[in-house]
C-alpha cells in the first residue's frame, strides 16, 4: 500500500470505527452478518488451525474465527479499529501493520480470510501474492469482495464512494471473472468463486448507512426470510448476477 494510501485509509478508519460498533449492535445486521461469515467459514478445510482474519476491522468476524480456531490473528491497518475490537474478542492477537506488507514467516497460516480488504489497497497482485507466500503449502485463502458484476450496482457504488465522506473514491468493486484472474496473477489455484448477498445485503447489512429495519417490528424475522430468499437469488442462473459480494477461495500454487 503506498504511504498516502496508508495514511488516507487509517484516517478514514479511525473516523469509521464507532460506525462498524454501532452496526453490529442490532440483532437483525448480526444476523446478517454472521450468516455472511457462514458463506466464508463453509469453505476452510476442517484441519485447518493456524488462521488469520486479514483487515479484521472492529474484530466481529475474528471473535468467530477465535471460537472456532483459539489462537486466530488479527491485523489491521487502522489501530483505532484494532481498540474497538477488544470489546468482541478480549485478549485476542492482534497486529497493527500494512496488508501489503505482512510481518509475518513465510508459510505461517493455514487459512486467510479477507472479508472486505482488497478494495481497499492499491496494488492488488501485490496484497495476493503476500498472501500466497504467508500461507502453507496446503493453506487457503478465502475472500468476499464487493461485485461490480451488475452495471446498476456498479453504477451505484461507484457513485457513493464518491460522494460518502465514509468511502475513499479510489476504493474499487470487482467482477468475479476480475477477481478470479488477479489471484491466478498472485500464485493461487482456484478452488471456489461464487456470489453472496442481495436484500438482506442491502437492508439489514448496513444499518449505519439504511437504518429502515432499525424501526420495522420482527425485523430479525424479515432477515430471515430475506436470507432465504438471497441463498435462491444467488444460486439461480440469471438472478446471480444481482449478488454484491463475490466469494472466492484459492491455495497458492508451489512449484
Amino acid at each position: 500500500m503506498s504511504a498516502s494510501n496508508a495514511l488516507e485509509q487509517i484516517e478514514l478508519h479511525k473516523a469509521l470505527a464507532p460506525r462498524y460498533a454501532y452496526r453490529y449492535s442490532f440483532e437483525f445486521s448480526r444476523l446478517f452478518q454472521e450468516d455472511w461469515h457462514r458463506e466464508m467459514l463453509r469453505l476452510l478445510p476442517e484441519k485447518s488451525e493456524r488462521v488469520l482474519d486479514l483487515g479484521c476491522g472492529t474484530g466481529f468476524f475474528l471473535a468467530e474465527l477465535e471460537a472456532l480456531r483459539p489462537g486466530a490473528v488479527g491485523l489491521d491497518i487502522s489501530h483505532a479499529m484494532l481498540r474497538v475490537s477488544e470489546q468482541y474478542v478480549p485478549g485476542a492477537r492482534l497486529v497493527t501493520a500494512d496488508a501489503e506488507r505482512l510481518p509475518f514467516r513465510d508459510r505461517s497460516f493455514d487459512a486467510i480470510f479477507c472479508k472486505g480488504s482488497l478494495h481497499h489497497t492499491r496494488d492488488h497482485v501485490r496484497f495476493l501474492s503476500n498472501c500466497a507466500r504467508a500461507l502453507r503449502s496446503n493453506g487457503v485463502l478465502i475472500m468476499s469482495e464487493p461485485c461490480n458484476d451488475n452495471f446498476l450496482i456498479r453504477w451505484a457504488r461507484a457513485a457513493m464512494y464518491r460522494v460518502s465522506k465514509h468511502f475513499h473514491p479510489d476504493d474499487k468493486g470487482f467482477t468475479k471473472t476480475g477477481l478470479v484472474a488477479l489471484m491466478e496473477r498472485a500464485g493461487f489455484e482456484i478452488t471456489y468463486a461464487g456470489r453472496y448477498g442481495f436484500f438482506a445485503y442491502i437492508f439489514a447489512g448496513f444499518p449505519d448507512h439504511i437504518g429502515i429495519l432499525r424501526w420495522v417490528p420482527g425485523n430479525a424475522w424479515i432477515v430471515r426470510r430475506m436470507l432465504a430468499l438471497d441463498r435462491w437469488i444467488c444460486s439461480t442462473r440469471f438472478l446471480r448476477i444481482l449478488s454484491f459480494q463475490v466469494v472466492v477461495s484459492g491455495r497458492p500454487r508451489r512449484s
